[in-house]
């Protein structure tokens, strides 16, 4: 089952995979001296791996309260605001330390609407990125057998998303929250017999993107559940009742594909509309062999 999976990643991995946030069109609000707190969570995008441990060291915050950067620092705008590795300030913002608890996640273990509090502070500013500086220990299980999980070489351990202040996060009574998919299928990458860690984080909140979920047996198929269309993907594991939920997904029409292993067929449905804000249920379904 791992190989047929694996194979078909390698060739996923073969393409361009780039890292970095979701790219968005619109712009992040106005700059603000008010003090908010902000919790940031985690979850995870997953794939067929028996666990994955990301070694997280700290997780800093970048905000802005100038007026002048309000309208400058556009979301996905590539102008000069570059990351400057584990320095406190950077171009049009400043870098805050959340309190979290250091150590090692797996991130496996964080699907189907299950998620874990990172990090949280109380922060001035309007958000531009969120930075997660990772330790070497990073490692996976499959099949059984543990493996290292180093950094694929280039990529270093400071790991950033930017933040969409009108489309990322969700603000209530002063409480700031976003979450952070650590999209694992896109991020790990098998090479001539080793595992390589390629990061791919993508943020969200459930008020700006669209939730599935659903229920596939048996679990003798040990299924895998992928949501697509033409700009888009995202995968799910059922739980061993057979009920999964996919969350982070963008709005619009797709497909989605059962895939079967164990000898059980394929099943797949067209023209799902999801909705940002909303959650969308469907109809169970039974793989035969």
């Amino acid at each position: 089952m791992y190989k047929k999976l694996f194979g078909g990643l390698c060739l996923a991995f073969a393409s361009a995979l780039v890292f970095s946030a979701c790219k968005k069109d619109s712009a992040p609000g106005p700059a603000s001296t008010s003090s908010q707190k902000l919790s940031v969570y985690l979850t995870d995008d997953p794939a067929l791996y028996d666990s994955v441990l990301i070694d997280i060291k700290y997780v800093e915050v970048k905000t802005d309260t100038s007026e002048a950067h309000k309208n400058d620092d556009l979301f996905g705008d590539n102008d000069n605001d570059k990351d400057d590795d584990h320095k406190g300030k950077d171009d049009f913002g400043k870098w805050d330390t959340l309190n979290i608890v250091p150590g090692m996640y797996d991130v496996s273990k964080l699907r189907n609407g299950i998620d874990t509090l990172l990090g949280s502070a109380n922060i001035n500013g309007a958000i531009r990125k969120i930075r997660i500086t990772l330790g070497a220990g990073n490692a996976l299980t499959v099949g059984g057998v543990n493996y290292p999980l180093n950094l694929l070489p280039g990529i270093n351990n400071y790991l950033y998303v930017k933040i969409n202040n009108k489309h990322h996060h969700e603000v209530a009574t002063g409480q700031t929250a976003l979450w952070i998919d650590f999209d694992i299928s896109r991020s790990i990458v098998f090479i001539n017999g080793q595992y390589y860690l390629r990061p791919v984080l993508r943020p969200f909140n459930d008020h700006n993107f669209a939730r599935l979920k659903g229920s596939v047996l048996p679990a003798e198929a040990a299924p895998l559940v992928t949501v697509y269309n033409a700009t888009d993907s995202a995968n799910g594991i059922p739980r061993a009742d057979g009920d999964f939920k996919i969350r982070g997904i963008k709005e619009g029409s797709y497909t989605v594909l059962y895939k079967g292993f164990n000898g059980y067929h394929d099943t797949t449905i067209n023209n799902i509309q999801l909705k940002n804000g909303e959650e969308t249920a469907l109809p169970a379904i039974t793989l035969t062999k």
